[in-house]
């Protein structure tokens, strides 16, 4: 036997650990990383927020204000975004109409009283994670997407294909889950009954908001993500006290994740989809 294979079990019992432990404490999982005591590093986020991408790929949820409540149906693609969501709203309309009759007696207007209908809306939206082309053949500059509406009116589906913009559903949530909002480490707390750490970075308001008044310095967005799962739970904003208007603190308010396998979330049959921007 080598020298040096003698020296490598010598140093190991020094340091009292085997072998078989040694990888292990110098990289940790990412589960042990977030379940550290120790603010994490950034290398470390990034570890993190890898695992939970892994963790969320494939999976369906709900995307709600209340745990457990309605929203939109999402299905997870691997990059940290949604690849598919359906959500279902809705509308009242209103219609009357007029007509007239002539006769020997002369002209008759009859007018029909306005009847309001309530019309159901179901769309759906599919991120192809493929760059935009306008059917000239021209690079649009950002991904396709393909926008499925349909009407309880007619019950028919139409169909349109556009460019990722920035006001997609719950952006910010998925900026953090993605990595391109940069975050830092934050508290601890129970999401349900599930243990869950916090990945925080500042809240701008959104480009297209119009608020009433500037927000207080020190908003903030977590992305709260299970110690044990991985799997994001709760995505809030916390907004401090602005005593000067008389406005009190909001420390929790957003959208919690509800995971559903039993969700089918998929395109509509017998749709064509188009592959260019019109």
């Amino acid at each position: 036997m080598t020298p040096n294979r003698l020296l490598l079990p010598t140093i190991v019992c020094a340091i009292g650990v085997s072998p078989a432990t040694l990888p292990q404490t110098i990289n940790p999982s990412a589960r042990e990383i977030l379940n550290g005591a120790r603010p994490l590093l950034t290398a470390e986020i990034a570890s993190v927020l890898e695992a939970a991408r892994h963790a969320i790929d494939g999976r369906t949820c709900r995307l709600s204000y209340q745990p457990g409540g309605p929203g939109p149906e999402v299905l997870m693609g691997s990059n940290g975004r949604p690849r598919f969501v359906r959500a279902v709203s809705g509308f009242n309309s209103i219609a009357g109409s007029m007509w007239t009759s002539t006769s020997s007696s002369g002209s008759v207007s009859t007018v029909q009283p306005p009847q309001e209908t309530h019309v159901d809306v179901v769309s759906f939206t599919e991120y192809t994670n493929a760059p935009a082309r306008s059917c000239g053949g021209a690079t649009l500059g950002g991904e396709l997407v393909i926008e499925y509406e349909r009407h309880s009116l007619d019950n028919q589906w139409t169909v349109k294909a556009r460019t990722r913009t920035s006001q997609e559903l719950a952006t910010p949530i998925f900026d953090i889950l993605a990595g391109a909002t940069p975050v830092e480490s934050g508290g601890r707390r129970q999401i349900g009954e599930r243990p869950a750490r916090s990945l925080v970075a500042p809240w701008p308001l959104p480009s297209d908001a119009q608020p009433a008044s500037p927000l207080p310095p020190g908003v903030t967005q977590s992305l709260w993500i299970d110690t044990d799962s991985l799997l994001p739970l709760r995505w809030s904003i916390s907004m401090p006290a602005m005593s000067g208007r008389g406005m009190p603190a909001i420390p929790d308010y957003g959208l919690s994740f509800t995971y559903d396998p039993s969700l089918d979330v998929r395109p509509p049959d017998g749709v064509a989809r188009p592959d260019c921007v019109r």
